[in-house]
């Protein structure tokens, strides 16, 4: 960028004159450094750290990034502390007590890898380090219906055979074990139902949500005594609850029958479709924050 020169400016006032020419040249000679400058910088040479600038450890200390915007290039196909294997970074920094640092996946769904997409953000503050990474798009959803009848044992918790994958974004569902496994920390949405093949006879049924083979939440309960009780009338009951769960990477969540009820005669849970009886789980937010 040319920067011209003004005209000097003349009066009879000599002295005047002088200072108002020396500060209007000082002005033009800090424009043209600023110009040679400004020329000298390019959006590679300002943005994107590269090679050893380049931190691939996300483990590394946020004081190791360099003040203002940057970028880079993530790159590794193993762990490298960053939420998926390849992606990109931007990091914002004015301090080492105002530093966010986002991840952005690559994009990449060919062959349905959806777990690729995806934006991450966390902080550093030197006096705690780094927050956990906090999701912001990308969010899974897996829908699991069931396949055939499964019996019920009298007075016992036992484990609903979700087993049939309708959908399964990430490919977090284990159909082996009939529990979902959860990619991330994080806020997951849970929503599940049976439907009953029961009869006129005092029942009693529960419908849970394990988490790590622990009893979480009760997310459904029916309990009936039919004034006429018969082991042939036919009384089915559909058992459908939701709830939050909160987890943390590589929880598993599952879902738990309970089932008493008066006479001999087997309860089931029916062969019912996906309409009737399903575990779907949608997650819904990116931290999973401390219990008090």
């Amino acid at each position: 960028m040319d920067i011209k020169s003004p005209l000097p400016f003349e009066t009879s006032d000599k002295a005047h004159a002088n200072l108002f020419n020396r500060m209007v040249n000082t002005l033009v000679e800090n424009d043209n450094v600023l110009s040679q400058q400004i020329e000298g910088i390019t959006n590679e040479t300002l943005f994107i750290l590269k090679g050893d600038q380049a931190i691939q450890d996300g483990s590394v200390s946020g004081e190791e990034y360099p003040i203002g915007i940057t970028f880079m290039d993530i790159g590794q196909a193993n762990d490298t502390g960053y939420p998926t294997r390849y992606g990109f970074v931007k990091n914002e920094k004015i301090s080492n007590f105002r530093f966010v640092q986002y991840y952005y996946g690559t994009g990449n769904e060919a062959g349905n890898y959806f777990d690729s997409t995806g934006i991450w953000c966390r902080h550093w503050w030197t006096g705690s380090g780094w927050t956990d990474w906090h999701k912001l798009s990308g969010f899974l959803h897996t829908n699991i219906g069931t396949t055939g009848k499964q019996l019920l044992t009298k007075a016992e918790y036992q484990k609903v055979l979700f087993n049939r994958k309708i959908k399964d974004s990430h490919n977090n569902f284990d159909i082996k074990n009939n529990r979902f496994i959860c990619p991330e920390n994080g806020m997951y949405s849970v929503n599940a139902g049976v439907y009953i093949e029961s009869f006129q006879r005092y029942a009693n049924f529960e419908l849970s949500i394990y988490l790590n083979g622990i009893r979480y939440k009760n997310i459904a309960h029916h309990r009936q005594r039919p004034e006429s009780p018969s082991d042939t009338g036919i009384l089915n009951t559909g058992l459908y609850g939701a709830a939050n769960v909160p987890a943390n990477k590589g929880d598993y969540l599952e879902i738990y029958i309970y089932a008493n009820y008066e006479g001999d005669v087997s309860r089931y849970v029916s062969d019912k479709s996906g309409w009737f009886n399903y575990f779907d789980i949608m997650e819904i937010g990116g931290r999973n924050f401390p219990r008090v």
